[in-house]
């Protein structure tokens, strides 16, 4: 009878106002605390539904697959056992992440799922045969990702940290795949991508690439009527001198498009060019990468037609033959060049060019669809701070099962602690819930962070934390100036509400190759806090390189984002983020390459949307803000296919300094001209409705002063987050 009881408890839909303590048999370590009722997110519901397979019965993992369509892991390592993934299957590893063997996705599948595997030196295999479609890879570690003469169609590659060689140079194709988040280290070829001519490949896009030290080449693409990458990285190519290619080869392509290009080879043991491209047509958009030392000039194809807006550093030369292609430059040379030229000469008055003026128009395609926000769950509800009081405390049951555990798998709850959680960063450490709607983890007073990271001596330096919903506290994850670096860190469904400051880094050596997948904010005075030293040491650089926050919200905080750096930040990205209600979206300043793509900004009523360092925005949506100053405070902005639908000053009129903005294919109804300060820019292909003199093909903007270079009528659309 007593189970019977306890089972009523913990399956009813009531929210009860007070924890019942009920005996069992069994000896409990803590009272039954009260469940929430609010349904979890719907990635969240799909994977605690999946049919858990126990380790002890790994052996029959294909089994499962083929009996359930959904399987998903316990900690611990499931290798072993090679499987092949059929249409609609799901696996999806422990949050921890899950050592696996060969994984083969079998010809003609569609809407295969793999999430949170770690097939170490294993492959990943898309077999040769039927066209493999829809199919998502998630959080997969150091695997070989492979496909040879197979077709690929509309796959999404997301925070994939392995190598990808997709040889359909004999027959085969991938069209229209999406690589969001690809980083690889040490290894090479890191990235290999060839098609034919018979069957082409086409239309894939990369958001966001990381190429860290390989060992030698790092790239072999060839024979793709089109590429993009969206955020481009790359450290010490041939780092141990293995290679002999630049960084970036590319050969007999189509269209090529880079954007937030940015790295050096400082430190490489043979030094390499940055890029060798031999295409039709090459589009750059803030390019910074250096080849330092005895690296020699990158190197661009005679025939390649070139539209270069906005970099420094590396100006290519021309490769053998006669030079067909032009070369339309756009303030390329750094802050102090404000030129256009065209084939070397300087342009001040009206260019008549077709061949240059349908290249700028280039084709519309469709764009990357747009997220489908959902209410974020509340499991403790609006009085969720009078009901604290005098609730039973949990913070010992919680960190013991930190101690003894290592990773603190908490049942669906609500979980009153009244001090911090100690949780040491050695990547075996970590805490889990039933998810965001289920599990909640709250202070009984706000005087204290939630969690507390502290320094490993073994030097490890990643942690767990996934599916819950941290409430209340000064702070929802703290990391104090004892931390060292926090690397490869994959946070997913948390969410920090009612803090001052959601994640707080204080003072931290740094935060590097992370991934934080569906993490939001509500309510907080800060969500994310970069908070380093004011004055740089090495010891406390503080930085933040080459984190992605993916689908997170940010909600009615005073500052969504405060990242102030003093060692510069590199290559951090927003991707499909909603960003409501705020006082202010972004305050960040040493900034390299930040990028928001594919964001909605909505109903902002501060002074500004984002202030400081320029922000890339691509495919971004402004609507429903209603600022006092401008959208945008900052030292300059890059955007291409936004949409800014508010009829209210873009860029402040507040500071005097010198802001350099640059606009592609956007359509934009306030005012982007200032009545105070210098500015200077290039408006491309832009529906400037607030400024008719502007609405042109091509604009130059230097000090203030306006050039129309095209004089053809806009016709704007997304032309770098699409699919063909």
């Amino acid at each position: 009878m007593k189970h019977i009881i306890f089972l009523y408890l913990l399956f009813s839909t009531v929210v009860f106002s007070q924890n019942y303590n009920y005996a069992i048999e069994e000896p409990r370590k803590q009272a039954l605390p009260v469940l929430p009722v609010v349904n979890n997110q719907l990635e969240e519901i799909d994977y605690f539904k999946a049919y858990l397979l126990p380790i002890a019965q790994k052996g029959t993992l294909q089994a499962a697959l083929d009996k359930y369509g959904s399987v998903r892991l316990e900690k611990g390592d499931y290798s072993g056992v090679n499987i092949v993934m059929r249409s609609n299957q799901r696996l999806y590893g422990h949050p921890t992440l899950t050592p696996v063997s060969n994984i083969t996705i079998a010809a003609g599948s569609s809407n295969v799922y793999l999430q949170d595997l770690f097939p170490s030196g294993k492959d990943v295999i898309f077999q040769a045969g039927g066209v493999i479609s829809n199919c998502t890879l998630k959080t997969i570690k150091w695997a070989n990702i492979k496909a040879t003469n197979a077709m690929l169609e509309n796959n999404l590659f997301i925070n994939v940290m392995s190598t990808i060689n997709f040889d359909c140079s004999t027959s085969g194709y991938f069209r229209n795949n999406k690589f969001i988040k690809h980083q690889v280290h040490g290894v090479s070829n890191m990235l290999v991508m060839k098609g034919n001519n018979t069957t082409p490949s086409f239309g894939n896009v990369h958001l966001h690439s990381n190429f860290l030290t390989p060992a030698g080449d790092a790239t072999d693409i060839q024979n793709l009527q089109s590429i993009t990458f969206v955020g481009l990285d790359s450290e010490a190519w041939n780092f141990s001198g293995a290679g002999k290619k630049p960084m970036l080869s590319m050969q007999n392509m189509g269209n090529v498009k880079i954007t937030d290009f940015g790295g050096g080879n400082g430190y490489s043991t043979v030094q390499t060019p940055t890029f060798n491209i031999d295409a039709n047509n090459l589009f750059f958009f803030n390019k910074y990468i250096k080849g330092e030392g005895t690296s020699g000039s990158p190197t661009v194809a005679a025939k390649t037609n070139v539209l270069y807006y906005k970099g420094a550093d590396d100006d290519y030369m021309r490769g053998s033959g006669t030079v067909t292609g032009f070369d339309l430059k756009s303030h390329f040379a750094g802050t102090n060049d404000k030129n256009i030229t065209l084939n070397g000469i300087i342009q001040t008055s009206t260019i008549s060019n077709s061949t240059l003026a349908n290249a700028i128009l280039g084709t519309q395609y469709t764009p990357f669809s747009r997220t489908t926000w959902e209410t974020l769950p509340d499991p403790s509800g609006a009085n969720w701070a009078t009901n604290r009081v005098g609730k039973t405390d949990s913070t010992s049951y919680i960190q013991n099962l930190i101690n003894t555990k290592g990773i603190a798998e908490l049942p669906e709850g609500v979980f009153y602690i009244s001090s911090t959680l100690s949780m040491i960063v050695d990547g075996t450490k970590g805490i889990i819930g039933a998810g965001t709607g289920k599990t909640v983890i709250i202070g009984l007073t706000d005087d204290f962070p939630l969690i507390t990271l502290a320094e490993s001596a073994s030097g490890d330096n990643n942690f767990v934390l996934s599916n819950l919903t941290l409430q209340g506290g000064s702070a929802g994850l703290y990391a104090p100036d004892e931390m060292d670096m926090i690397a490869f860190t994959n946070l997913k469904y948390v969410v920090f509400r009612n803090q001052k400051y959601g994640i707080h880094l204080y003072r931290i050596f740094g935060l590097d190759n992370c991934f934080f997948d569906s993490v939001s904010f509500v309510n907080c005075t800060v969500g994310f806090f970069q908070d380093p030293h004011p004055t740089y040491t090495f010891a406390d650089a503080g930085y933040v390189d080459k984190v992605v926050f993916y689908n997170g919200q940010y909600l009615n905080c005073g500052t969504a984002v405060s990242m102030k750096a003093t060692r510069a930040d590199n290559l951090n990205a927003w991707i499909n983020c909603k960003f409501d209600a705020n006082t202010l979206a972004f305050d960040i300043s040493g900034n390299n390459f930040p990028i928001a793509a594919n964001c909605d900004f909505t109903n902002h009523k501060g002074a500004n949307i984002i202030r400081d360092s320029p922000l890339a925005l691509y495919n971004c949506n402004f609507y429903n803000n209603a600022t006092t100053d401008a959208i945008i405070r900052a030292q300059g902005s890059f955007m291409e296919g936004c949409n800014l639908l508010d009829n209210i000053p873009v860029f402040s009129s507040t500071v005097h300094y010198l802001m350099s903005n640059y606009i592609l294919n956007s359509t934009i109804k306030g005012n982007v001209t200032r009545t105070y300060g210098i500015s200077q820019g290039v408006f491309v292909n832009s529906n400037l409705v607030a400024n008719p003199t502007l609405n042109k093909l091509l604009v130059n903007v230097k000090d203030n002063v306006p050039t129309v270079l095209i004089n053809a009528t806009p016709n704007p659309y997304p032309q770098l987050l699409v699919t063909q």
